[in-house]
């Protein structure tokens, strides 16, 4: 019943009927209670019968109630469900009607109630045409009302029930059933008993409460069917609906008493005719937008041709600069299913009430909004989303393009020209509203980047005086979203990367970059729109011949004159938007999208902008290549290549440079960067080295060069005749190792590279640190595919690289011409359904020597195809780095298996980061044991192994077979006991280990003594021990400096940081150095207690 009076609106009853159907409800909950004891209390024994024997008198009883039940009771139709039935039946009726006329009484009223002439007119308007709906509407619930009422008049009268329960009931049973049965008497006699109901009287007074209740609420709705026939006989106006409300309705406005409360309801209720009203606009407007028209297909709406985009949350923070340059370069970050928003509503929460989506040109942020904005106006479908806690009572669409003025305005203002504002006024009462509950506001900024302003003003913007101030808009946004206007209304801006450090100075709560598409979006769409006959179209060959070209004729040639000119000056000034004498005469152009007028002092301005600023570019371009002169042209070029606004205007340029013959192509190849840099680095090693060697390469471009090469081998690759200049001069360069580290490189850019560095003297190409995804992917292996190719080192760290990638590189390193011998894979989103493409390509004669998978998603079926690969006498691999992936000790297993083999070449072993534990460590001490096994260097740090697994792997390195010289087993859970092992180990003769890594365990004074005893002897061979973070004291140092005193010790490095050494300790390890014995070459004791008196010690032993 609770929820029958929630959807019953006052406003649709009179105040005497609304009153009444609130006393039917009242009843109805009263006698549901009633009857509902009354069949739970009542049983049998409340039936008392007489004459029969006491011990058949519950038998007599219950038959005798059965029969008194079925006498009054005739279709045994429980009296508390048809009570239900009766009052909520009725009571629907009532509240189905208020739903269906609410919106009807809503319209006729607004005009009433609000001070807006110009709506109240429409209203009326409306109003005459409409009829008689809501007097046909009223009239009709009446009726059926009154059908219903006489139904059950009859229902409980004439069929269900008796008019009076009698309390007396005599009752016959024949004899065999309530005496004995006497075998030798087979005769049954009828016995007459005499009962008695105790609550007949109750019944009967409830039932007569509910026909009394019943034929009151007949008599009542008839008499008011009688007035209201009667007076449409006599007044035909009557009927009409605007009458009908004001004379017959209206009575019910003042039904909540005082004046102060109907103050309030009034105004609540003109705010929510307001929001009505806005979101039916929206809802209309929103739904087939002109972008989404098709002049050869049946128009979609934006419900069906709307997708979710791939948003990433917390984007990575860039300097950007006013450089156009710069929207291009943030690119995904990441396309992990659980980093980004599986819709739009989630961009919002409670607690992140301002948010900042930054997303590249015609990535889909205006129509993120507007699907947003929409999703609002729809109801259920935002606050479902956003949940019962969270409900935008009214939402506003800004966009700042409409504002590209410095006129003042006020908040108010702000928001009446706002899209989709449904009048010219905001009536007092909506404006009080938003104020007292700003929390319910939703406001959405879009194009922060095509707003004009005044940074330095903005930044110096005061506190708002009140909340009528008149101010620019960039001061009423800043307001806005750092709270001291409506201070917990939702904010969301959206702007492209190139305008972000204009409100870098702003705090947001959450920041969010769209990305466009999927890689699977991609592909399903692809497979729709793909053509049935592109089979016979994908072998064939065609070239600029096979296209008829003419040239345009001279109307067109001079109106494309006039765009170039004004492109070219937009760009220049900063202007997007164009004023109506700019465009003359080109109004209807498809090129421009046409504006609201501006709003001026005498005359509204017209306003156009270009579709789309890629267009304005491509013009712009036009214009340089057909009006300036060679050494304009030059000049105009070398001054603004580093200027971002450019980047695309040059790049449309270099290609429309392509027939213009007289332009020579140095404009642009002259400008390439020429100056190199050395870099030595162990990573640039191509062949695995025990001792790391440092490899020194000649890098291209330089760091400070590497935005402008890039700017220009996008420019190259649009001109053949460019591209082969750039590839003469690069080959005079003598460089090998092409340096685009973290440049924000896309697929697109690296098919532009690789058309461009495609040169022999290049052998290392480092790419990390980009976003080239599997796409760019597929063009770098075009590069290594290449017979003229040198390319033996590559660096795809930390790019978006996924399985499909990794397909693509192994079908790239198994092509003959290939010839890398590094690729590091670094920081990608590799499962491992990749791994196995990279294990099958390793498996079939690579000539791959180093391979590194750290941090990706590979687990021990990953781990299984790669040990597989390396197993077999094909596989060349060297060096394999599994850190940080979901490795256990099965994966470990296979791992050792392989290396056990004696066609395993491997001699480098990285599985640090994982969870081998104390199984994984035996498996792997039992490979290295093999007189098969070839590895040299071991990491097995950060993997869970105890003094158990320190025992295996002691067993091993202790037998003559292994050829370990590396063992890193740095923070795992290796006690004294476990250095212990490993002590005894290296004590041997037959160990050959040279490096032992133990940082971060818990070897304690106990273990370095015993490490101090092994390397004390003569048989071992250990240049470097790692003993940092275990909790090693002055006694532990102690007996390493006794140690180090013998001449025994071939000890050259000791780490002994942050342990529990002071000066004590210090003077112990000062005395062992500067004992001519020591052979000490390296000794940190960072982080320790040492002071200035252990400082002491060690600088008279290292000067001696």
């Amino acid at each position: 019943m609770e929820k029958v009076l929630e959807y019953l609106e006052p406003k649709t009853f009179n105040k005497v009927h609304y009153v009444a159907v609130g006393f039917w409800i009242l009843f109805s909950v009263i006698f549901f209670a009633i009857f509902v004891d009354m069949e739970n209390s009542e049983s049998r024994f409340d039936f008392r019968c007489g004459g029969a024997k006491s011990e058949n008198v519950d038998v007599v009883r219950g038959e005798c109630y059965e029969k008194y039940m079925k006498q009054y009771n005739k279709f045994s139709f429980p009296m508390f469900g048809f009570v239900i039935i009766n009052f909520v039946l009725i009571a629907l009726v009532c509240a189905i009607y208020s739903q269906i006329v609410r919106s009807k009484v809503d319209q006729l009223s607004r005009g009433n109630r609000n001070g807006d002439q110009e709506r109240q007119l429409r209203d009326q308007d409306t109003a005459s045409l409409t009829g008689n709906k809501l007097f046909i509407a009223y009239c009709s619930q009446l009726s059926i009302r009154i059908v219903l009422g006489v139904i059950f008049i009859i229902l409980q009268t004439q069929l269900f029930y008796p008019l009076k329960f009698s309390s007396k009931f005599n009752c016959y049973l024949t004899d065999g059933t309530t005496q004995p049965r006497n075998s030798s008497d087979n005769t049954q006699n009828s016995t007459l008993h005499y009962c008695h109901n105790q609550r007949a009287e109750k019944k009967t007074f409830w039932m007569y409460a509910v026909l009394t209740v019943n034929g009151i609420l007949v008599a009542g709705i008839l008499v008011e069917t009688v007035y209201l026939l009667s007076r449409a006989c006599i007044e035909r106006s009557f009927m009409q609906d605007s009458k009908f409300l004001k004379t017959h309705l209206s009575l019910n406005q003042h039904l909540d008493g005082p004046n102060g409360r109907d103050t309030e309801e009034l105004r609540e209720r003109t705010f929510q005719e307001f929001i009505e009203r806005t979101k039916e606009i929206i809802f209309q407007e929103t739904e087939g937008l002109l972008e989404l028209q098709s002049p050869f297909a049946k128009n979609l709406t934006l419900d069906q041709i709307y997708t979710n985009l791939v948003v990433i949350q917390n984007r990575e923070t860039h300097d950007f600069t006013e450089n156009r340059e710069e929207q291009l370069k943030v690119y995904p970050r990441s396309r992990d299913e659980n980093s980004q928003p599986k819709s739009m509503q989630d961009l919002l929460d409670v607690e992140s009430k301002k948010v900042l989506i930054v997303g590249r040109p015609g990535i889909g942020k205006t129509l993120c909004c507007i699907k947003l904005l929409r999703d609002w106006a729809s109801d259920e479908v935002l606050d479902a989303t956003l949940g019962a806690n969270f409900h935008f009572n009214a939402a506003f669409f800004v966009k700042f393009r409409r504002f590209n003025s410095a006129d003042d305005l006020s908040l108010k203002e702000l928001l009446m020209r706002s899209e989709y504002f449904p009048t010219h006024h905001m009536d007092d009462k909506v404006w009080n509203h938003l104020q007292k509950n700003p929390e319910g506001v939703l406001m959405l900024f879009d194009g922060f980047d095509e707003f004009e302003h005044d940074e330095k003003k903005t930044k110096a913007s005061p506190y708002p005086k009140s909340i009528e101030d008149r101010k620019p808009l960039q001061i009423l946004y800043q307001w806005l979203v750092t709270g001291k206007l409506l201070k917990d209304a939702s904010i969301v801006t959206t702007t492209r990367p190139t305008a972000l450090s204009g409100i870098a100075h702003l705090k947001f709560d959450k920041s969010f970059e769209i990305l466009g598409f999927s890689t699977k979006q991609i592909k399903d769409l692809s497979e729709i729109m793909r053509f049935e006959s592109s089979d016979k179209f994908r072998d064939q060959h065609f070239t600029r011949k096979n296209y008829l070209s003419d040239n345009l004729p001279k109307v067109v040639e001079k109106k494309f004159k006039k765009l170039g000119r004004v492109a070219f000056e937009g760009i220049q000034e900063g202007k997007l938007i164009l004023g109506g004498n700019k465009v003359q005469g080109m109004e209807d152009s498809a090129l421009f999208h046409r504006l609201p007028d501006r709003r001026a002092a005498l005359k509204d301005e017209k306003q156009f902008c270009f579709i789309h600023l890629t267009m304005q570019e491509f013009f712009a371009a036009r214009h340089l290549v057909s009006n300036l002169s060679e050494t304009e042209l030059r000049n105009f070029v070398s001054k603004n290549i580093k200027n971002g606004k450019w980047q695309l205007v040059f790049q449309f340029l270099a290609g429309l440079m392509e027939d213009k013959v007289h332009l020579p192509i140095e404009i642009i190849t002259d400008l390439l960067p020429v100056k190199t840099e050395e870099i030595e680095s162990a990573d640039y090693n191509e062949q695995w080295t025990e001792n790391e060697e440092q490899r020194k390469v000649t890098c291209w471009p330089t760091e400070d060069e590497r935005e402008l090469a890039v700017t220009l081998i996008k420019c190259l690759n649009e001109n053949s005749r460019m591209k082969s200049e750039a590839q003469r001069k690069l080959q005079q360069m003598n460089f090998n190792c092409a340096n685009f580290i973290r440049c924000h490189l896309t697929a697109v850019d690296c098919s532009s590279l690789v058309n461009v560095i495609n040169v022999q003297q290049i052998s290392h190409l480092d790419l990390s640190d980009n976003n080239i995804g599997p796409l760019g992917c597929f063009e770098i292996c075009k590069l290594l595919k290449c017979r003229e190719s040198q390319l033996s080192w590559l660096d795809l760290t930390e790019n978006q690289l996924t399985d499909e990638a990794a397909k693509y590189l192994a079908e790239a390193i198994n092509n003959n011409n290939c010839q890398l011998r590094t690729l590091n894979l670094r920081n990608n989103y590799i499962s491992d359904i990749g791994a196995q493409h990279l294990a099958d390509a390793i498996n079939n004669n690579c000539q791959l020597h180093t391979l590194d998978l750290t941090s990706n998603n590979i687990s021990d079926i990953g781990a299984q195809h790669l040990a597989d690969a390396i197993n077999n006498n094909n596989c060349q691999l060297h060096t394999l780095d599994l850190t940080n992936n979901n490795i256990s000790h099965i994966g470990a297993q296979h791992l050792a298996d392989a290396i056990n083999n004696k066609n395993c070449q491997l001699h480098t072993l990285n599985l640090s980061y994982n969870n081998i534990s104390d199984i994984g460590a035996q498996h792997l001490a039992d490979a290295i044991n093999n007189n098969n096994c070839q590895l040299h260097t071991l990491n097995l740090s950060y993997n869970n192994i105890s003094d158990i697994g320190a025992q295996h792997l002691a067993d091993a390195i202790n037998n003559n077979n292994c050829q370990l010289h590396t063992l890193n087993l740095t923070n795992n859970n290796i006690s004294h006991i476990g250095a212990q092992h490993l002590a005894d180990a290296i004590n041997n003769k037959n160990c050959q280990l040279h490096t032992l890594n133990l940082t971060h365990n818990n070897i304690s004074d106990i273990g370095a003594q015993h490490f101090a005893d092994a390397i004390n002897n003569k048989n071992c061979q250990l240049h470097t021990l790692n003993l940092s973070y275990n909790n090693i004291s002055d006694i532990g140092a102690q007996h390493l400096a006794e140690a180090i005193n013998n001449n025994n010790c071939q000890l050259h490095t000791l780490n002994l940081t942050d342990n529990n050494i002071s000066h004590i300790g210090a003077q112990y390890l000062a005395e062992a150095i500067n004992n001519n014995n020591c052979q000490l070459h390296t000794l940190n004791l960072s982080h320790n207690d040492i002071s200035h008196i252990g400082a002491q010690h060690l600088a008279y032993a290292i000067n001696n």
